[in-house]
């Protein structure tokens, strides 16, 4: 039976990789789409002392993600609560698209409220928006982290 899960902003949740154990940050809860995360690919051999240490470092990408579904089926566990860093704390631009053909792109991007779209190239700022809003499952997450995977190069 899955357990309830009462997920909040600012859960430090633990990723058991193949490369070894990584956290995630609960940063946002969006009323329509749920949650904002943030994933930091650092691995330890044992949990930090410094949960707050862990989260005040860049982390490798943004996703929004079914954290509250990963802890009650038991595939991510929460292990402590912090505040959300300051350079974390504004809901995200995201950006998507629905058709890539290079320089002849058409983005959108929507920051939790309005949507606005341009047919442009990508400026270097823009390049670093999260992909969504997507919903990626655990499996899906690991990959993205073991493979290093960053919104900046691997989803142009």
């Amino acid at each position: 039976m899955a357990k309830k899960a009462n997920v909040r902003v600012g859960d430090v949740f633990q990723i058991l990789t193949s490369e070894g154990i990584c956290y995630g940050l609960v940063t946002h809860k969006h009323q329509k789409w749920g949650w904002v995360v943030a994933i930091f690919r650092e691995f330890f051999p044992k949990a930090p002392k410094d949960f707050v240490a862990v989260v005040e470092k860049e982390p490798q990408f943004i996703t929004m993600f079914l954290i509250n579904h990963a802890v009650q089926q038991g595939l991510f566990s929460v292990v402590a609560n912090v505040e959300v860093p300051e350079h974390l704390a504004q809901f995200p631009t995201f950006r998507g698209t629905n058709n890539l053909k290079g320089d002849d792109t058409m983005w959108f991007f929507w920051d939790g409220e309005k949507e606005w779209k341009v047919h442009r190239p990508l400026t270097d700022y823009e390049k670093r928006y999260p992909e969504g809003p997507s919903l990626p499952s655990a499996p899906l997450l690991i990959d993205m982290i073991e493979k290093d995977y960053r919104v900046e190069r691997d989803y142009i």
